[in-house]
């Protein structure tokens, strides 16, 4: 579900720049940039090149510079895909083309991607993330095992409604309730709300079916080191030809923070 794009990295298709949107209106890159980038401390600017089927095939990540660099440094990621399209690695280096992390996909029978993050330091590996994805064949992701270095894996169960749409999340073996997702109608628009531990999320959707904002509001128990109810609310802007204008994020101390995109066809 969409929610804070401020300091994240999107590779693939989203509801808020899908790849379809992308490639019917013919767009060959993608330019962002953040404003309150050195007090986020996160990314300035970030140049998508896109391919002729719409999907990420390389970005660049540039930061401002802090107290450890001078100057304005960046990350170079790199996307290759498949005769089918399909995702197989995802490689990210700096601009010393030293390699910062490895991301591959392996494509296992008709229902199974197994997912494997290898992050390096200094060119030597030091830790390995891995999923199992399962999908069925409606190509609905409907389980998800995550196997972490130090732990036992987890796993998630995702569950649909009748019409297709993800109606719940349950967890096993760990302490995380199940979510579920409760859909209801105002207007002309589409409202989604889920619980999520501390949090309650609702995303609204014009009648194009565009994400237009997301509020999420969360109550700290009385144990916690915060206290009280903290609301943030994300919206999202179009161009006439469904790509995404900008997004902007106000926090519950008011602090407003905005992503703008400009495109080259």
């Amino acid at each position: 579900m969409p929610g804070p794009v401020i300091g994240s990295v999107s590779y693939g298709d989203s509801l808020l720049n899908s790849r379809e949107v992308l490639q019917k209106a013919g767009i060959k890159k993608i330019y962002a940039y953040q404003t309150s980038s050195e007090k986020l401390k996160t990314y300035r600017s970030q140049t998508s090149v896109v391919n002729e089927n719409g999907s990420i095939e390389s970005v660049t990540t540039c930061f401002p510079k802090n107290e450890h660099t001078n100057t304005e440094w960046c990350l170079f990621d790199t996307i290759l895909y498949d005769e089918q399209g399909r995702m197989l690695e995802i490689k990210i280096r700096d601009s010393k083309r030293n390699e910062f992390s490895q991301i591959i996909f392996e494509y296992i029978g008709e229902n199974q991607v197994k997912f494997s993050q290898v992050a390096k330091m200094q060119n030597k590996q030091w830790d390995t993330l891995v999923d199992h994805r399962y999908f069925n064949k409606k190509g609905q992701m409907v389980k998800v095992i995550k196997a972490r270095k130090d732990g036992p894996p987890e796993t998630s169960l995702y569950y649909y409604n009748a019409d297709g749409l993800l109606d719940s999340v349950q967890y096993e073996n760990s302490l995380l309730p199940t979510i579920v997702y409760k859909r209801n109608e105002k207007g002309k628009q589409k409202i989604i709300e889920a619980q999520i531990q501390n949090s309650k999320f609702r995303w609204v959707f014009n009648q194009p079916g565009q994400c237009i904002s997301t509020e999420i509001t969360t109550t700290f128990p009385p144990s916690s080191n915060d206290t009280g109810v903290r609301r943030s609310e994300i919206k999202y802007y179009y161009n006439p030809d469904g790509t995404l204008s900008k997004v902007t994020h106000k926090t519950w101390n008011k602090e407003k923070k905005t992503m703008h995109y400009t495109y080259s066809k």
